[in-house]
């Protein structure tokens, strides 16, 4: 579906639920509703338990779920931190950047010399103390111990600025050095912007230019599109508590 296939069908839906008696709806309102959708399925349709997620299918379960994610796949070496005043909770670890676009995690994978192969396994803070409460504070033979930092490192574009990233503590045996660390993840897809929004000055997710397609595979864009206009049409209809439970109850649609 293109980005004005899209649009037009977004209005002849929204039109058709509301009876022509809602008013009417900018291409900004429409392309809020449509990047908002667009994340929900996303989300919903990853985690078999989702209560958006009828199927009960998640991203490892069935073929389809693969297809539906197959253009958000991607797999990176994420980037060593070696800035020396960042703040680190075990000594033991290093620190690496996720790369920007990480919306969900598939898996982590480190090789390490001497040549080895570990599985990186995320832990909670909860997890790590208790870990360093037992007499071997150190992960398994073939795993390392991710833990989620945070803070700001210089933009890629002007040194003297800083931009916030998503950081890591890696932590590995010692005596072992960390070669690379991949990661294998979904990708946040890219707002689906319905026309230009900067004479306006207008942007959703720092964006405000046409977009020229939606990133999601083609398979889950009727399911965006009826999304959105529920979205829309709820936005029209209900408010407060009622507006909350009515998003709920609709995103548990049949697929």
């Amino acid at each position: 579906m293109t980005i004005e296939e899209f649009s037009d069908q977004f209005d002849l839906l929204y039109n058709n639920i509301t009876s022509n008696q809602a008013p009417g709806i900018s291409e900004y309102e429409k392309s809020v509703f449509a990047t908002k959708a667009e994340k929900e399925i996303v989300k919903n349709y990853f985690s078999p338990n989702s209560q958006g997620n009828t199927l009960k299918e998640g991203f490892d379960d069935s073929a389809k779920r693969q297809a539906d994610f197959s253009m958000l796949l991607a797999t990176k070496n994420c980037t060593p931190v070696t800035d020396s005043a960042d703040i680190k909770i075990d000594s033991r670890s290093s620190l690496y950047t996720f790369p920007n676009d990480v919306f969900i995690i598939i898996n982590e994978v480190l090789t390490v010399t001497p040549s080895r192969t570990l599985q990186v396994v995320p832990l909670r803070y909860d997890d790590y103390n208790r870990l360093m409460s037992k007499p071997y504070k150190r992960p398994l033979k073939y795993q390392a111990w991710r833990l989620m930092n945070s803070g700001e490192v210089p933009a890629d574009t002007d040194a003297s600025k800083s931009k916030s990233v998503k950081k890591v503590e890696i932590i590995v045996h010692a005596g072992e050095s960390i070669d690379s660390y991949s990661l294998r993840y979904i990708k946040t897809p890219s707002p689906i912007i319905l026309a230009d929004l900067s004479a306006d000055g207008l942007s959703i997710d720092g964006q405000s230019a046409k977009s020229t397609k939606i990133d999601i595979d083609p398979i889950l864009h009727e399911d965006i599109l009826q999304r959105a206009v529920e979205l829309a049409k709820i936005a029209w209809t209900q408010t407060g508590q009622d507006n909350t439970q009515a998003v709920i109850q609709a995103g548990q649609r049949s697929e």
